[in-house]
């Protein structure tokens, strides 16, 4: 892997009016490759702005969304319609307004009655998307938490230890509420073409700056092992995150 690229910019809404605009030319790069781009997306509180602005126009109208399969980086074990679902999030701020054919996208599972139930079929449903997309996430859509976890992937959490050949995992007693999540693992991250990293605030420069000069130990900077083979890592920062830089 190449070295990420690092984007600064002066605050968080010109981070997510870039990053719509490398999202869109991402897409669009994949769709005119293939003719189907498959996209990772994820929660926390940046991306629903992003979303806001991928579903409004000018962008809207240069989506590829036909060609686009939807997947989730990780999920809070809870019912579709609980407000702190990413799906249910994503919906609200994106899907029920761009014209993504519904047969394309794939929330997490989480009615299944145990969550490593729901994270081992949605790590078949994945293994099959993978199949159909030349083997790669073609944009993965990331953020980090203060204490540098992304996905549901948590300092010191056993699921930074998934085997290879494991593509999603249940995350018990996460330091965050609520304490189950299903989470896609490293493996399946490092499948990304291109992994864009969404950081703002101060409270994360330590972090950043961690995972981008202190030596590789993903147990205590979970976003270093994000490292696909082949793909890029692009950080989008606002000054704030930066500040540490």
């Amino acid at each position: 892997m190449s070295e990420p690229e690092v984007l600064i910019f002066p605050n968080a809404d010109a981070l997510a009016k870039a990053a719509v605009r490398r999202i869109v030319d991402l897409a669009n790069a994949a769709t005119g490759a293939r003719g189907t781009c498959l996209l990772a997306l994820s929660g926390g509180s940046l991306p629903p702005h992003i979303y806001r602005l991928l579903a409004a126009e000018p962008l809207r109208s240069q989506m590829p969304w036909a060609g686009l399969s939807v997947i989730w980086a990780d999920e809070r074990y809870l019912p579709f319609d609980h407000p702190d679902n990413n799906y249910l999030q994503a919906r609200q701020s994106l899907l029920d307004h761009v014209p993504v054919p519904a047969k394309q996208i794939y929330p997490v599972p989480t009615y299944h009655p145990a969550a490593a139930q729901a994270a081992t079929v949605y790590a078949h449903q994945l293994r099959a998307l993978l199949d159909a997309h030349a083997g790669r996430i073609d944009i993965a859509l990331l953020g980090m938490g203060p204490d540098g976890h992304t996905a549901s992937l948590f300092p010191g959490y056993p699921a930074l230890d998934a085997p290879q050949d494991q593509l999603a995992i249940a995350v018990v007693d996460s330091p965050k509420p609520p304490p189950t999540r299903i989470s896609l693992t490293p493996a399946a991250l490092n499948h990304a073409a291109a992994v864009i990293f969404l950081v703002a605030g101060a409270d994360k420069a330590a972090k950043v700056r961690a995972t981008l000069r202190d030596p590789y130990d993903p147990h205590v900077n979970p976003t270093q092992i994000v490292c696909p083979s082949g793909g890029q890592v692009i950080w989008m920062l606002d000054a704030d995150a930066a500040s540490e830089l």
